[in-house]
């Protein structure tokens, strides 16, 4: 007799896992039209973050994709220089008061498209000056991914550097001393670790200023056309003026409207 509390605890639970069952299959998720669409819409609009290797399809554009290791601190401070500077020379260019999005009041620069264009991670290179940061913090990740592959194989990607610096320079025989080889992955492990100390915090330190100056960017766009409008108000006011001045006075109704023959 006194398992009858422990029949009915089981029969009870079995009853509610059935309820339940019952009630996830009477309302199963369904996926309408509309919100296919929209999950289609955000994932050509959003940013997906690509495979870390710089032997992938998407990095094939990049400057640090292929060899000739000893510009690739070069080519990206260059790069990231650029855009950075454009970017400061939009502050500078008239606002655009007609503009009814973020993207057609502040377009993004030459610079700033193209090496959009380079990262895989823009589906679309529509982008404009307010995600420029986004822009230069994916292209720190992909240098800093090919410095991390390039470490991985320094030895190996070190001789093909030699080899390749041979046949450029017309050399007859191929064969590489290992003391080269040896100041070769020397110097470029040096190069690495100097590139990790420095790339990200320099970068940092320009977007922190770029961040300061692009929170009045807005406010100084709207000023600009506060401005205009106040011109245009007094240039409509100062042609009425002329307008009612060349208009015969309204309490001296005895004057001709015109001069009459003598």
């Amino acid at each position: 007799m006194n398992l009858r509390p422990v029949h009915t605890i089981g029969l009870t639970a079995i009853l509610l896992l059935v309820a339940g069952t019952a009630a996830v299959i009477s309302q199963p998720e369904t996926l309408t039209g509309v919100s296919v669409a929209f999950i289609q819409k955000q994932e050509q609009e959003n940013a997906v973050l690509t495979p870390c290797s710089r032997f992938t399809e998407g990095y094939m554009q990049l400057p640090f994709a292929t060899g000739n290791f000893a510009q690739w601190p070069t080519l990206y401070h260059e790069k990231a220089g650029a855009v950075v500077e454009e970017h400061l020379q939009s502050f500078l260019k008239p606002a655009k008061c007609d503009a009814t999005t973020g993207a057609e009041a502040l377009p993004a620069g030459p610079k700033l498209q193209e090496l959009a264009r380079m990262l895989p991670s823009w589906k679309n290179a529509t982008v404009s000056q307010t995600e420029v940061g986004a822009v230069l913090l994916e292209y720190l990740r992909a240098y800093e991914c090919a410095l991390q592959e390039r470490l991985y194989f320094l030895h190996p990607d070190a001789l093909e550097e030699l080899k390749g610096r041979l046949q450029n320079a017309g050399a007859e025989s191929e064969v590489i001393d290992i003391s080269d080889l040896i100041a070769e992955v020397s110097e470029e492990d040096k190069t690495i670790t100097r590139e990790y100390a420095t790339a990200r915090p320099t970068l940092h330190r320009a977007l922190t200023i770029v961040g300061g100056l692009g929170r009045l960017l807005p406010l100084h766009g709207e000023l600009q056309c506060i401005e205009r409008a106040s011109l245009d108000i007094r240039n409509a006011l100062a042609l009425g003026a002329e307008a009612s001045a060349c208009l015969p006075r309204i309490w001296n109704a005895k004057d001709p409207l015109r001069d009459l023959q003598p």
